[in-house]
């Protein structure tokens, strides 16, 4: 062999070698096909079920509910569970009370969200399943069946989606205790009733329609011809304030406000409010009210429809005009909100005035305060029969809201007579609330309330 051709075929061999070296690093780093990451998710989904083999068998006491079967397919997982019994009872009726018609209800939602909670709870624990939740679209179907098996009490199903949307509720861990993430679901369930409850306040005659999707409130507004183009300016101003002002009045009084605006903040719900004039549908504007808008608008003060009414009254003067001007009057609540703000809503003060610029009046002044103690005193029975009788005079706070609170004696007779004079007053109902600076204030009044004794037993 010459060493020309010793030389052509050591590099015709170089390149062969470099050549399957290439061809093997990009088999190696070519990307999985859609059929085989398929496959590899099945895989893992299949091993998670594997894995909860050892809880087959086991009750949960809560519940009263015991994982039977649990099976997996390529996009389904299918899982039976036993009742104990086959009577519903509320499983927690300090939670739920009042939100289902039957128990049967409250059992299905409880029972749907526990096996929610605990396979977010599993995937949170296994980087190998939680890309199955991450990645895929699984399905579990769930049924619930009585002691002696055959056709389920009731079944329900979830699909990956609402682990995520679990994950996401709760802020990327799970509470370790399914009561807390119980909790969280049943205020997001009201958030969703509240939200496709809000009226918006407007001078229609046609209506206000709402559709709730993927965390977005879709509200269809018809208005008249005249409002239409008042709504609309302002990129929407009049529209957008009417619909705060009404999701808070419905919302705030709930003892679970702050949980609502948890979750706003974190689901990231938003509000897409499109006006349309109701003679000629096709002409249409739309604004959004973003999450921010939502939360920063909870901080400042409710204006209750009531209290814009009388505000509306005074200043046109007559019900003709209110009802007349109404829907003008909350299109333009945003641009008027400093001067009703000064007229009717509370002040965001916490303190407690012992003069303001008005002092807090009772409904019908002193000739009903006088009737209302008349009719609602209970004379103490020791202290008829030893004759006592005298005047105490009491000290409390009305609040901006007209409530009585914080009752004290600042001019005792008897303890018995006291007792019953605090007792009368703080049973009152609402005053009207002192004002300062334009603004509704909490504020301390004083009121005697005498005891005197008669003739007749009766008229004491």
């Amino acid at each position: 062999m010459s060493i020309n051709n010793l030389i052509n075929t050591i590099i015709v061999m170089t390149l062969k070698k470099y050549f399957y070296a290439l061809i093997s690093v990009l088999l190696i780093s070519a990307p999985i096909s859609a059929q085989q990451k398929a496959d590899q998710m099945t895989k893992r989904a299949k091993y998670y079920v594997f894995q909860q083999k050892d809880k087959i068998g086991k009750m949960d006491k809560v519940l009263n509910l015991k994982l039977s079967k649990m099976h997996a397919t390529d996009r389904t997982i299918k899982i039976v569970y036993t009742k104990g019994n086959t009577n519903f009872v509320s499983l927690y009726p300090e939670m739920t009370e009042g939100k289902f018609k039957t128990e049967a209800q409250e059992n299905r939602y409880v029972a749907r969200n526990y096996c929610i909670w605990k396979v977010a709870t599993d995937a949170l624990a296994s980087p190998s399943f939680a890309s199955v939740i991450r990645n895929d679209v699984y399905t579990w179907l769930v049924d619930v069946v009585g002691p002696e098996g055959g056709e389920p009490l009731y079944s329900f199903d979830f699909k990956t989606q609402a682990v995520r949307n679990a994950i996401i509720l709760c802020g990327g861990k799970m509470p370790a205790n399914f009561k807390d993430y119980l909790s969280k679901t049943l205020v997001e369930r009201a958030l969703q009733s509240l939200l496709k409850d809000v009226y918006l306040p407007h001078d229609s005659a046609g209506f206000c329609n709402v559709l709730l999707k993927n965390q977005k409130l879709h509200v269809d507004l018809l208005t008249t011809h005249r409002g239409y183009p008042i709504m609309k300016e302002n990129n929407g101003e009049g529209a957008r304030i009417a619909w705060l002002g009404s999701f808070m009045k419905l919302s705030k009084s709930k003892r679970y406000f702050n949980d609502l605006l948890d979750i706003i903040r974190v689901r990231q719900v938003s509000v897409e409010i499109k006006v349309r004039d109701i003679n000629n549908r096709a002409d249409s504007a739309m604004f959004m009210i973003f999450p921010k808008e939502i939360i920063e608008y909870a901080q400042k003060p409710v204006v209750s429809e009531t209290q814009i009414e009388g505000y509306i009254i005074g200043k046109l003067g007559g019900q003709k005009q209110e009802r007349e001007h109404r829907g003008w009057f909350i299109s333009q609540y945003g641009s008027s909100k400093n001067v009703l703000t000064a007229a009717v809503a509370p002040s965001n003060s916490n303190k407690v005035y012992e003069v303001v610029e008005e002092m807090p009046s009772f409904p019908g002044g002193k000739p009903a305060i006088i009737s209302y103690i008349a009719k609602n005193v209970i004379y103490p029975g020791p202290c008829v029969d030893n004759k006592i009788q005298g005047r105490v005079v009491c000290r409390f706070t009305v609040t901006r809201d007209g409530h009585v609170k914080d009752v004290i004696v600042t001019k005792s007779v008897d303890p018995l007579l006291d007792k019953e004079a605090v007792r009368v007053i703080s049973l009152m109902p609402k005053w009207i609330p002192g004002k300062h600076k334009g603004a509704r204030v909490d504020a301390k009044y004083t009121l005697p309330v005498t005891f005197r004794l008669t003739a007749s037993a009766d008229e004491n």
